[in-house]
């Protein structure tokens, strides 16, 4: 999907759900797409896969510091709304300078791992409603 397309479709697709199956949607997403970005950091790469640059000694930059950034990045569930917690005040930086977040058109691999967080929130409802 061009631009956030892929967050434009998961926002309609929670906002057409029960509020019970878009929670628990928003709780899965959240986690799942913390895990991508600190997967992502862990790697010294772009949500892209792009390798963190060389500094000026040669080596590859790892973007922790003081840790802040790596360890508080990340995102939450607050009803059915999914949204970035960015700590410290330079994070911002590092999104447009070396991608650590999505900073235009999310990751394919991040697309499809919201379609499976939906898809398995609407199976498990019907589940249950077939139980009751």
């Amino acid at each position: 999907m061009k631009g956030n397309q892929a967050i434009v479709a998961l926002k309609k697709a929670l906002l057409a759900m029960p509020v019970s199956v878009a929670h628990d949607a928003a709780r899965a997403g959240s986690g799942e797409l913390t895990r991508l970005v600190r997967q992502s950091f862990a790697a010294r790469q772009s949500v892209y896969g792009d390798p963190y640059p060389t500094g000026k000694d040669g080596r590859q930059l790892t973007m922790v510091l003081t840790g802040e950034t790596r360890d508080g990045l990340g995102f939450e569930a607050i009803g059915t709304t999914v949204r970035c917690v960015l700590p410290g005040s330079y994070t911002k930086y590092l999104i447009g300078k070396y991608s650590i977040l999505p900073n235009g058109t999310i990751p394919a691999s991040w697309s499809r791992a919201l379609d499976v967080v939906v898809a398995k929130a609407v199976s498990d409802h019907v589940a249950r409603l077939g139980a009751a």
